[in-house]
């Protein structure tokens, strides 16, 4: 089949844990254009949007020069938004990249596409890296998932301290499970129409409605696990990256101009 890959990247201003963190300045420029810019860089996309159903983050989005599609401020979740605004795309399939993915690196998004573009049947796809520190395990902010043999994501959970796994074995099978995720257009769908899920409501993880509705969702494995910005904590943490790795400051020159 002839694929058409567009991305939608979903903001809203109403996060629970860091309200306005699509418009947070970050070297200057909001947390949203960052992330943009770099979607914009994989150059493997149809179209890239910001969906969203706030009017201060489609004025910002559309004076930098971005396109915008507003949707319903009803969302129980990120992927019913995208889904809203896919409707409104042609395209064969969609890349959901989270907007608060600001170090997310347009190589990576390219190794989706491949994955998309490998097996284009697949109706759901999920970003993941690997896990370098034990204390991630118990790190609620970073979402993380157990992989099948197949490369299945099979059960996603915001804490697995539990598990005794350590970095001599690199802490097989877990994966960190980043907010970058694909989907079939007809998939995403019929998505919208399945009953949210008990683990996906008490985790807010979309990925738990897939999972737990027996949905194939296929791991694609990224360079490195940056974070996002999530809380007022890890804002400190991505400008330290930012200053400090080496692949990132190439990345930020580009970005900035």
């Amino acid at each position: 089949m002839a694929v058409r890959i567009v991305a939608v990247i979903p903001a809203r201003m109403a996060s629970r844990r860091l309200p306005g963190k699509p418009l947070l300045e970050v070297r200057g420029m909001p947390m949203i254009e960052h992330v943009r810019r770099r979607v914009l860089r994989c150059e493997a996309f149809a179209e890239v949007v910001v969906a969203t159903c706030d009017s201060e983050i489609a004025d910002v989005v559309r004076r930098w020069g971005g396109q915008c599609l507003m949707t319903s401020p009803h969302h129980a979740a990120a992927t019913d938004r995208v889904a809203e605004a896919a409707r409104q795309m042609d395209c064969t399939h969609v890349v959901n990249v989270q907007g608060d993915e600001v170090l997310v690196l347009p190589s990576d998004l390219s190794r989706m596409v491949d994955a998309i573009e490998a097996e284009p049947n697949i109706p759901a796809w999920n970003a993941v890296a690997r896990i370098e520190r034990v204390e991630e395990l118990a790190d609620r902010s970073i979402v993380k998932g157990a992989l099948s043999a197949s490369g299945q994501i099979v059960f996603c959970t915001r804490d697995f301290s539990a598990l005794a796994l350590t970095a001599q074995a690199r802490f097989e099978p877990i994966r960190r499970v980043l907010g970058i995720l694909a989907f079939r257009r007809d998939f995403l769908e019929r998505y919208v129409t399945l009953p949210r899920t008990p683990i996906e409501q008490v985790e807010a993880l979309d990925q738990s409605r897939m999972i737990e509705h027996d949905v194939p969702l296929r791991a694609v494995e990224f360079s490195k696990a940056y974070p996002g910005i999530n809380e007022p904590r890890e804002v400190a943490l991505v400008n330290r990256i930012l200053a400090e790795d080496q692949v990132q400051q190439a990345l930020l020159e580009t970005v900035l101009r």
